[in-house]
């Protein structure tokens, strides 16, 4: 077999690659084997290999022009393949340095592989793939330090099955568009434009025109965008109305093989985590798309449309607000299942940060076990503005945003998040529950932007409840009633209570001490927490109502409702003995007491809301 074996000049320039190669040149037949090399390294190259391969053919090159003199003498031979040596292992999906998930392409064929060089891919010529076509001599683009081993990529007629192929990046270019009134039906505006370009020697890399003719939009290196902008100017400076704008900053990002659904796939990504494409284009043979996007979202964007069309994990990167037991738990959970979901869901759940009372921390790699103790020393502040400062600068993407608090006020944030591209997922009610004006804007702006928000924790302790009813509510049944024990704290309360000789203030004591209750019990005695899950329900079935007009029944006694203190609260929990005591005795047998949530919904769709203490028969469904 005659081999060309094109030589790249990094391989002379480190001690351990330049050994590497002359060891494999001298492996290799000198009859059969045909060197290109960078024309300074000739004379060493040929000097190292002299006493073994006396004959060997070695033909130097000048920067630039080494793929294609190894393409025009694979030709002039009839060589069976050209192998193009370098460091690098191969050709990747994406910049691997800008795409952690990047993976070697294997196998190309001469069409994608041309797309690839027209692209920027460094390591194809488009002039040397056309010749090695035409003569359909396969290309071996391999790694110095990996001959041996299968891999690598082979560019040849036969190419993937893989549709899409890879992403590259064109930085630093620039939108100069161009619009006038009086362009709409004029023949010849294109013409005059390029001549115009032509004649400054600018080459466009884009070019994009309305349907109406009125503007065209021309892409090229930023560092002529000014040059192009004058040449315009002075080309239609007759024409009336004409305006010439640049847009700097700009990135090419580019898909190569053809797929029906990626540039709708990469749209959908790219939107829904806020990047603006400024132009869109499409080869007229399909094999590439272009996505004209800002400069400094590039990597973020390739992460996204590389894991949408070519990774083989989603990544959700998750900002918690909250370390109390349930955000604590919540996040240990997240570190030790992370394998297993990665494995098992194809889903890498990073943890980028947490914030608790006080202060935040981040760490856009991940945080580690020990986020306990770096959250403690972190100087930074809590304040979820500054928290989306970050999110909006780290160059991260599909960010969520996780509220194990019980904070009104974070709720106010939740508009601001969506903003800045965040999913939201809450176990925190109070932003469900506040006024409906407030939840009808979320809900449209959660919509505006492609985004979700999950809060099955809200009810039902994380039993899927919510989507249950959202599936039954999209159907054709017709929700009319939602009856239930809501709390999972007044349900161990009033269970035991019923069916024990303890005090009501002795049980509530070792519900608050486990935790089953708000540190301050008062919060769920007050009946606020179950009036707060069944307003959530009613709207999740799109039932209009505010929490002013849910009837509640307050479980404190009215004479100690005044009182300030926990502790003062407490030295009167005889009061509540007697209260609940006299409530029990008047049971009739087989009674219990259970805290009851109910919503009746009326043909029209109204909504009746009422939170009580009832009695109910022990063998009852509320009452087991």
């Amino acid at each position: 077999m005659r081999i060309i074996i094109q030589l790249t000049t990094d391989l002379f320039q480190k001690e351990k690659a330049c050994q590497k190669t002359i060891e494999e040149v001298k492996k290799r037949h000198p009859e059969q084997t045909f060197v290109v090399c960078p024309a300074q390294y000739v004379a060493q190259l040929t000097a190292s290999v002299e006493e073994t391969h006396p004959l060997l053919p070695i033909k130097g090159y000048i920067a630039g022009e080494g793929k294609e003199k190894a393409a025009r003498w694979a030709v002039e031979v009839k060589a069976d393949a050209v192998e193009h040596w370098t460091i690098v292992k191969g050709l990747y999906t994406a910049d691997p340095r800008k795409v952690a998930s990047a993976k070697i392409i294997r196998a190309l064929d001469y069409q994608d592989a041309m797309e690839l060089a027209s692209a920027g891919t460094g390591l194809l010529d488009r002039k040397a793939l056309h010749l090695l076509a035409a003569s359909s001599i396969p290309l071996h683009i391999r790694s110095v330090f990996h001959l041996e081993k299968e891999g690598g990529t082979t560019i040849d007629a036969f190419g993937s099955k893989h549709r899409v192929k890879a992403l590259s990046a064109e930085s630093n270019v620039a939108l100069v568009s161009l619009s006038g009134m009086a362009f709409q039906g004029v023949a010849g505006i294109d013409a005059r434009a390029f001549g115009a370009l032509y004649e400054e020697g600018i080459s466009v890399k884009l070019v994009s025109q309305a349907s109406s003719e009125r503007s065209l939009g021309l892409v090229v290196d930023q560092a002529v965008s000014h040059r192009a902008k004058n040449a315009l100017q002075k080309a239609f400076t007759s024409d009336e109305d004409t305006l010439v704008k640049v847009l700097e900053g700009l990135t090419i990002l580019n898909i190569v093989g053809r797929h029906n659904y990626a540039l709708e796939r990469s749209i959908y990504e790219l939107r829904r985590n806020n990047i603006w494409m400024h132009l869109i284009a499409n080869s007229v043979e399909g094999h590439q798309i272009s996505l004209v996007i800002d400069g400094s979202q590039e990597r973020k964007a390739m992460e996204l449309v590389h894991n949408q069309l070519l990774g083989q994990l989603k990544r959700l990167n998750v900002f918690c607000f909250g370390k109390g037991l349930v955000g604590g738990t919540f996040i240990r959970q997240v570190l030790e299942s992370s394998e297993y979901v990665r494995n098992k869901r194809k889903l890498d759940i990073r943890l980028i940060g947490v914030a608790d009372s006080k202060q935040a921390y981040f760490q856009a790699e991940g945080i580690s076990e020990d986020w306990r103790a770096q959250l403690e020393n972190s100087p930074l502040s809590n304040d979820p503005d500054g928290v989306i400062a970050w999110l909006s600068t780290s160059g991260l993407s599909n960010l969520v945003i996780v509220d194990n608090t019980a904070d009104q006020r974070l709720t106010d944030s939740y508009p601001s998040f969506v903003k800045a591209g965040c999913d939201l997922v809450a176990s925190n009610k109070k932003g469900n529950a506040r006024e409906q004006a407030f939840y009808d804007d979320l809900r449209f702006l959660l919509h505006r932007k492609g985004k979700q928000f999950k809060y099955e924790t809200n009810v039902g302790a994380g039993l899927p409840l919510i989507d249950t009813l959202i599936q039954l509510h999209h159907s054709s049944d017709r929700i009319t009633r939602i009856k239930g024990v809501f709390s999972g704290s007044m349900s161990y309360l009033f269970n035991t209570f019923c069916a024990t000789d303890r005090t009501f203030t002795d049980i509530l004591e070792e519900a608050q001490q486990r935790g089953y209750t708000e540190p301050d019990p008062r919060e769920d005695l007050n009946g606020m927490d179950v009036a707060r899950k069944l307003l959530i329900l009613a709207r999740t079935v799109d039932a209009r109502a505010e929490m002013a007009e849910v009837e509640i029944e307050n479980l404190i006694p009215e004479q100690l409702r005044s009182i300030a203190h926990f502790q003062d609260f407490k030295a009167q929990f005889s009061v509540l003995d007697e209260h609940y005591g006299r409530l029990k005795s008047s049971l009739d047998a087989g009674e219990v007491l259970r805290f009851v949530g109910d919503m009746q919904l009326s043909a029209s769709g109204e909504a009746a809301l009422t939170v009580s203490l009832i009695r109910v028969p022990k063998g009852s469904p509320m009452g087991g």
